[in-house]
């Protein structure tokens, strides 16, 4: 009888397997092309079956090796995260590059408890000067830096 000896790597491989198939649905609309002139979808569909793979074998290995039990989520750094990075993409645009990668600083924070917010927005503001003077003004990127007038 075969017996699932390593929880977490069944459910890594569990995991990467569903992303690979959401990747693969949203690359589904794009051109693939050929090989010698690849589509918009080519790659993207390329590497979400890489990733399908390398989901099924790490799965499987769930069953060769010994491992961990899955352990329950701590799921305050998993919302944090998640909603920093909502913020950052809402707020970019329009509230400009500074306050987002300040509010993503602050949001993220959250993930862990006793974090110090002065220190967090001490380095949220170092992120977006550093972010500012290497995509704005290095590379030219046309990001807002403050929020949009009118």
């Amino acid at each position: 009888m075969i017996r699932l000896r390593n929880q977490q790597d069944f459910a890594a491989g569990l995991f990467l397997m569903a992303f690979a198939l959401l990747a693969r649905h949203f690359a589904s609309d794009l051109s693939m092309g050929r090989l010698v002139r690849m589509g918009p979808g080519y790659l993207p569909t390329v590497l979400s079956w890489i990733l399908f793979g390398l989901g099924v074998l790490i799965a499987l290995r769930g069953f060769v090796t010994d491992g961990p039990k899955l352990e329950s989520w701590a799921f305050r750094p998993v919302i944090a995260i998640c909603a920093a990075l909502i913020a950052f993409g809402l707020l970019l645009q329009h509230a400009g590059l500074v306050a987002a990668i300040v509010a993503t600083t602050l949001i993220s924070s959250l993930a862990a408890r006793g974090t110090s917010q002065f220190a967090m927005l001490l380095l949220g503001l170092g992120l977006a000067a550093g972010s500012t003077a290497l995509f704005v003004w290095g590379l030219g990127l046309p990001l807002n830096i403050w929020p949009e007038l009118g």
